[in-house]
């Protein structure tokens, strides 16, 4: 296929618009992100056209096609990320700029989606607005793709036919696809990041390049371009932050980029390709390269000097965004793409490997130390959320760290028999040096089982964590069945991250509501103990402009006002995701409910800052400072359970002296 397909030119629009609006915070295009699902498409589409017809030609030269690819890909994300990282060095904090220099790395040497898969968060969870080269995942994976891809078919071109191919490619296929659906269950981190489970997005545009004929008339293209834009258009406004992805859901805008493309193989154009045939969405395709390699640097960096922004400078980043991109496209893209244009192709190899060096070793050098000289010490030390945790915070980590009933932490009070234990997450850990401190004063010692993301939730295990679920709510039973002088439990956990953003298995495979299974994994944990006292912890508010980061960004670049809060009644409406579920439990004869909230919220506000001192030390998890706000209520728990079972032992031992 060698004529010119301009209804492609704008899809990749219809592709990249989304993915700018949803990245720069439009709300309304929460599903944007799928637009990179239809750049994959297109991607295995061209590339496989023209392999196939270098092979038709007996033309096909591997080192000819990945030319084609340095002139196409190299040289406008050099230019991104050298600017990326000028800039980087003149705003990023240091553990910001060692995260830059270890995405530098993997850009580099497209793994980034590795990188980022390391990383054990998700693309929505990671703290995006302090990491500007995020986007380059997806370049990773087409990359990965065109490593492998070439070969696979230069050696089936060579052993069987067109329509031999097609079908292996047609299985291979599936199997991506069947895995990927899989993978949603079962490991969805890994599912979003990595080749195996996103390749058959690309081979559903070689499919449709491998022998696919065109509409056989001007009625079925017709139809098909209409239900292929019905198809991309609906996912956009459609899909969040919390829909499962890829997978199933990734099959509605994939099968609809490739409709597209095989409405356009017929003799005619179909009202929906003369549509993005339109000159404008032409040339927003034309720079949708660039525009996609430079967004997302500005939309960081503009976040990370203004701290937040408004609608006003949303669009302004908008604008931006598409200059930079037409620059690039036009001073950069172009004059590199014609074979022989710039330079030949042994210079061009040489530059590339020795530019893809440099990078690699500036971002290895970067990532060691973030190059802390260039800010004082103190700024360095305020920028750190280590430096407001407080003590014990090498008690965590039980999974990491395989702790047993034998080497887990005992804190509190020395020389006492442990009475309690602290089970949780993240935001466990967190709280826990509170607790411990108010254990010490009231001569208590208790145990602490908190790990990244876990809560005690048996029968139910979290999805792409359930190694980790079963050891630590095996761990959990553990240590409550074989200590009877345990009397009270305390759970602080995030629980907006628990009931929404998380998901979860029963213990017979089945995916559960986050809600649903957060609810009965901790009903059966309280009512397996029914005479063991519960505290259930929930947290406040959560903001990007909270934290150690934020407050130190804002002493750099001179926010002198700053007094981050969240309005009372957007901390209600996330409140109310989990609200049911801590009453209900609450309910039971043997539960406890407490919440930050009641010290670091009024009737107005939820606050980032409480006398002068952080709150918070990131935008979710407290400060040792704000934990030891409800250090009365631990007291009064830890005292009042312990005061039961002395008296529910005394009970007994007269019980037995009557009978």
């Amino acid at each position: 296929m060698n004529r010119y397909r301009s209804d492609i030119d704008g899809l990749r629009a219809i592709a990249i618009l989304p993915v700018v609006l949803f990245h720069t915070g439009f709300s309304s295009f929460s599903g944007g992100y799928v637009g990179v699902d239809v750049f994959f498409v297109i991607s295995g589409f061209l590339i496989t056209s023209s392999l196939n017809n270098d092979f038709r030609a007996q033309t096909y030269s591997i080192a000819a096609f990945y030319e084609r690819r340095i002139r196409r890909i190299m040289p406008a994300l050099f230019a991104m990320l050298l600017l990326t990282f000028l800039v980087g060095a003149l705003m990023l904090l240091p553990l910001d700029m060692v995260d830059l220099g270890t995405s530098m790395w993997g850009a580099c040497l497209f793994v980034s989606n590795l990188t980022f898969w390391s990383l054990s968060g998700d693309y929505f969870g990671l703290p995006s607005e302090r990491q500007p080269l995020l986007h380059t995942w997806s370049l990773a994976v087409e990359e990965q793709f065109y490593i492998f891809f070439p070969v696979l078919l230069a050696i089936l071109h060579r052993f069987m036919r067109d329509r031999s191919i097609t079908k292996l490619l047609a299985v291979l296929f599936v199997l991506s696809l069947a895995l990927s659906i899989y993978a949603s269950v079962r490991s969805p981190v890994a599912n979003f990041y990595l080749l195996p489970t996103r390749a058959w997005e690309l081979l559903a545009g070689s499919l449709v390049a491998s022998g696919l004929r065109g509409p056989t008339s001007r009625r079925i293209a017709e139809i098909e371009g209409a239900f292929a834009l019905f198809l991309l258009i609906v996912p956009i406004f459609a899909y969040g932050p919390n829909t499962p992805f890829p997978g199933i859901s990734a099959v509605p805008p994939v099968l609809g980029a490739a409709l597209i493309i095989h409405s356009g193989l017929g003799d005619s154009m179909s009202s929906a390709g003369r549509l993005l045939a339109h000159p404008l969405l032409r040339f927003v395709g034309l720079i949708s390269y660039s525009l996609y390699l430079w967004h997302w640097p500005i939309i960081v960096y503009t976040r990370y000097g203004l701290l937040d922004v408004n609608l006003a400078q949303k669009f302004a980043i908008v604008a931006a965004s598409v200059g930079a991109a037409t620059l690039s496209w036009r001073y950069v893209e172009r004059p590199f793409r014609r074979t022989g244009a710039v330079m030949g192709r042994q210079t061009l190899f040489i530059i590339t490997s020795s530019v893809l060096a440099v990078l690699s070793i500036a971002g290895f050098l970067v990532a060691r130390h973030g190059w802390e000289g260039r800010f004082p010490v103190a700024v360095v030390r305020a920028a750190d959320k280590s430096t407001f945790q407080g003590p014990h915070r090498e008690c965590g980590l039980a999974y990491d760290r395989k702790r047993t009933v034998e080497t887990l932490c005992v804190l509190g009070a020395p020389g006492v028999k442990p009475n309690f234990v602290v089970i949780g997450d993240s935001h466990g850990d967190a709280a826990a040096p509170a607790v411990f401190d108010a254990a010490r004063a009231v001569g208590q010692a208790g145990y602490q089982i908190t790990a990244t993301g876990y809560r005690p939730l048996l029968g139910f295990e979290k999805v792409g964590e359930q190694s980790k679920y079963r050891y630590l709510n095996r761990l959990t039973v553990h240590v409550l069945d074989g200590h009877p002088e345990i009397n009270s439990i305390i759970i602080p956990i995030y629980w907006r991250q628990a009931v929404t953003i998380d998901g979860y298995l029963s213990s017979d495979g089945r995916r559960v509501a986050s809600s649903s299974s957060v609810e009965l994994g901790l009903r059966t944990l309280i009512m397996r103990y029914p005479k063991r006292r519960f505290l259930l912890i929930a947290s406040s508010a959560n903001s990007p402009l909270f934290g150690a980061n934020a407050a130190t960004r804002a002493r750099l670049f001179h926010y002198h006002n700053f007094a981050p809060t969240v309005p009372i009644q957007n901390f209600r409406a996330m409140e109310a995701s989990y609200r049911g579920v801590l009453d209900r439990l609450g309910n039971l004869p043997n539960v406890q409910v407490a919440s930050y909230a009641s010290k670091l919220c009024d009737a107005r506000a939820c606050y980032g800052l409480i006398n002068g001192n952080l709150a918070y030390t990131d935008d979710n998890h407290l400060s040792y400072y704000a934990s030891r706000l409800l250090i009365p209520t631990y007291k009064q728990f830890l005292m009042r359970a312990a005061q039961k079972k002395a008296g529910g032992q005394r009970t007994s031992k007269v019980d037995s002296e009557s009978r």
